[in-house]
């Protein structure tokens, strides 16, 4: 088969909660799958997962949660040029050719070959994180080796590769490709065996779907009753064009038939095939104009319409937003089959810039059968093909004689008028499409324009019909939910749902440790982290994460004449048996965006002496000073609440997940009788890269008090935040979250 604690709940919650769209669990299921890019909430409900080392980040969570179900592919027969490992052989172990993939047949009954192998390849996985692998290309010698000898030599060469295997990593699993040859010798230290191409294969160098013989076919299922003897599960892997559902359905019945685990894939497993069990799309593309950024600290895909829009009403009806820069973004085999629907909310630059390579974007998108919603208008002038691919028909008000100013707006209620009403847009076009379900339209006497309607290919809404800005304040024209469910099709699937448990909202507290050692107003002689652990901390026995920043606390900190009070202060509270310790990093950066290699300028910190930082210290340190000097004997913390603009990008993150930490902050949660507007509810948290940051339930008492400037009692607001995010739909825990310095003042307090 050639290339071929709340925050952990919250990550685990959203990988492992799966829907299955069609087969029985208790039917073993497979997916084979060698592109880039794994969307684990999509290959996670498999028994077993075969994938490309190569394209598998062993630090993200869903790696670490899938792990006992992932099967690394190794190549044992045969390499090619290009590989890490190629200029690492010795040549006198290449001993043939295999035109059909470019590839050369390695010598695997070669004992020195088979040093290598554990030492060059099977090491270096296991210490990536696999545990588990699928060895393919194990009948390659057949082709080199000619005399009963060599054929002997090989074999038992095979044998022995795999007796080593298990000798030397017991715990592990193995699939084995075929290797008819030697199932009698090796059936005890393998896991399940895999074979192609029983009904549908490949054929020739082009690689051309084509039936398999029916003599083929039966020699096969004779070599399926010797495994199945050996009580082991066999998987059978067809090639198939995947867009022939009902003979793809026929086949995966023909071969569940048979007693084995069917996979029906592409020519290059690049896309997600078919199996017993089928996962429900839940991806949702996103696509946002990176373009528009003029180099201002607020360049982040964070701050974009889309993201803020968007994200939170997806995430909950249960879909997850997959947020990509429109300038970068290309569409990949597999995309088809990843993601249940398309949005694309450009109004900027790209669009008018490059109107070509716009248009063949989403040309890709709209002839590969994504529903696709389309927000905002698109300048005519710019895109006429695009509109007419779409079906739309378009012509100038003044072309049909109509006057502008005598408009009436038409529109379902149930629709749009969300949190404001629609208007009559600023546009002198007049769009139409016959097939459309119109949502929101402008009657020009007898003539009608369409600002929103759902259609054969998605939806869109134009200006007048999604949302408007009064007072720098977003309000919805759309109802975001039914805008999204209705154009994109969206089922109607159960949620993982990170506000409740059994039926009750769910509540957590945490501390920022910004300022523990500012003094009380009331009683100067004491700190601030002294009156919260008196009036709150000791009073209140909810679970509660309390964070400090070590730079305030240590000896090498800013404040070396206090530091053995307030660390005093600190263990008493870590103490606590409620109470969960966390770090608030070392010197608190205040734009995470501003590190650039590893390097973070004084400016943007917390300016201790002599420090040269680097994020390992900033967290892995700021973590082992509190565990060796603060926390209690036998407890112990991992945990890290995001600093100043709460904004790690990617490195950062990394450097989180490689080493298990978790964390949480960032997300601004704000809503309010005042400002009772969707647009102010963040997101559960963003992705960047693999990795994804975690935002919190509700913002701190900083917002709530006008950036700590007064009314220092400002953040018994938050209550509006609780009821607004709990009615009418439970978009939020409570999250009772502050800062250590909130302890200073009696308002606060």
């Amino acid at each position: 088969m050639k290339p071929l604690c709340f925050v952990k709940w919250i990550a685990a919650i959203l990988l492992s909660f799966t829907t299955l769209h069609a087969g029985s669990l208790d039917k073993k299921s497979v997916v084979v799958y060698y592109g880039e890019d794994i969307p684990w909430s999509l290959v996670g409900i498999h028994d077993y997962i075969i994938l490309q080392p190569d394209h598998v980040d062993t630090a993200t969570h869903g790696f670490k949660l899938y792990r006992e179900n992932v099967y690394a592919y190794v190549s044992v027969g045969e390499t090619e040029k290009g590989q890490t490992i190629y200029d690492k052989l010795d040549k006198a172990w290449l001993v043939g050719s295999n035109k059909t993939w470019r590839s050369k047949i390695l010598d695997i009954g070669n004992p020195d070959y088979q040093v290598f192998f554990f030492e060059h390849i099977i090491e270096p996985l296991k210490k990536q994180g696999f545990k588990h692998f699928f060895f393919d290309t194990l009948d390659s010698w057949q082709a080199v080796a000619k005399t009963p000898k060599e054929k002997e030599r090989m074999r038992k060469g095979l044998i022995a590769l795999i007796e080593t295997f298990h000798a030397r990593y017991p715990e592990s699993k193995l699939i084995l490709n075929r290797g008819f040859e030697v199932i009698d010798a090796v059936h005890d230290k393998i896991e399940a065996v895999l074979f192609e191409s029983l009904f549908y294969g490949l054929s020739g160098e082009k690689l051309r779907y084509a039936k398999i013989p029916a003599e083929d076919r039966e020699w096969l299922k004779g070599e399926m009753k010797k495994i199945e003897a050996y009580k082991l599960p066999v998987i059978i892997v067809d090639y198939m064009p995947l867009d022939q559902k009902e003979k793809i359905d026929k086949t995966l019945r023909a071969i569940e038939a048979l007693g084995a685990i069917p996979y029906i894939g592409d020519r290059h497993l690049m896309r997600f095939g078919y199996s017993s069990r089928q996962a429900v799309k839940r991806e949702v593309l996103i696509l946002y104009d990176d373009t528009q950024f003029d180099g201002t600290d607020e360049d982040d895909k964070i701050y974009s319409s889309p993201f803020l829009q968007l994200s939170m009403p997806l995430e909950y009806m249960g879909y997850i937003p997959m947020l990509e820069p429109i300038s970068q973004w290309k569409l990949r085999p597999s995309d088809k089959d990843r993601y249940t629907g398309a949005i694309v909310w450009i109004s900027g630059n790209y669009a008018n810039k490059y109107p070509k390579a716009f248009t063949k974007k989403i040309a890709n998108l709209y002839k590969n059968h994504i529903p696709l919603l389309i927000l905002e208008s698109l300048r005519y002038d710019r895109h006429r093909s695009l509109y007419k691919m779409l079906g739309f028909s378009v012509s100038p008000l003044r072309e049909n004689g109509i006057a502008a100013d005598k408009a009436t707006l038409h529109y379902d209620k149930r629709m749009m008028g969300f949190e404001i009403d629609p208007f009559v847009p600023t546009d002198s076009l007049l769009y139409r499409m016959p097939k459309a379900k119109a949502l929101c339209r402008v009657q020009y006497g007898n003539r009608t324009s369409l600002l929103a309607a759902v259609t054969p290919w998605g939806g869109f809404a134009f200006e007048g019909s999604l949302i408007t800005d009064i007072k720098k304040q977003d309000l919805w024209i759309a109802n975001p939910f039914r805008l999204l469910r209705e154009t994109l099709r969206l089922s109607q699937i159960p949620v993982p749902d990170v506000t409740t448990e059994n039926g009750r909202r769910l509540l957590f507290s945490h501390v920022d440790g910004d300022g523990i050692m500012n003094r009380a107003e009331w009683d100067p002689e004491r700190f601030s982290g002294e009156t919260l652990y008196d009036n709150i901390f000791s009073r209140y026995t909810i679970p509660i994460s309390v964070s400090i920043i070590e730079a305030e606390t240590s000896p090498q900190g800013l404040y070396p004449k206090l530091s053995t009070h307030l660390e005093a202060i600190a263990r008493k509270i870590f103490a606590l048996p409620h109470i969960e310790a966390a770090t608030h990093t070392f010197t608190h950066p205040f734009y995470w965006s501003k590190i650039v290699d590893d390097h973070l300028d004084p400016n943007y910190r917390l300016k201790v002496k002599d420090y040269d930082f680097s994020i390992k210290r900033e967290l892995g340190g700021s973590l082992a000073y509190i565990n060796k000097t603060l926390e209690p004997k036998g407890r112990q913390t991992n945990l890290i609440f995001w600093s100043g603009d709460c904004l790690p990008q990617e490195p950062t993150l990394a450097y989180v997940y490689r080493n298990n930490l978790l964390q949480i902050n960032g997300g601004d949660t704000t809503i309010s009788n005042s400002e009772p507007w969707l647009s102010h509810v963040a997101p559960l948290g963003i992705r960047r890269g693999h990795y994804y940051q975690v935002f919190t339930g509700a913002q701190n008492e900083n917002v709530y008090t006008n950036d700590w400037l007064g009314p220092f009692w400002g953040f018994k607001r938050v209550i509006q935040t609780f009821k607004l995010t709990d009615t009418p739909r439970r978009l939020k825990p409570i999250d009772i979250y502050y800062h250590l310095y909130s302890g200073s003042k009696r308002a606060s307090l």
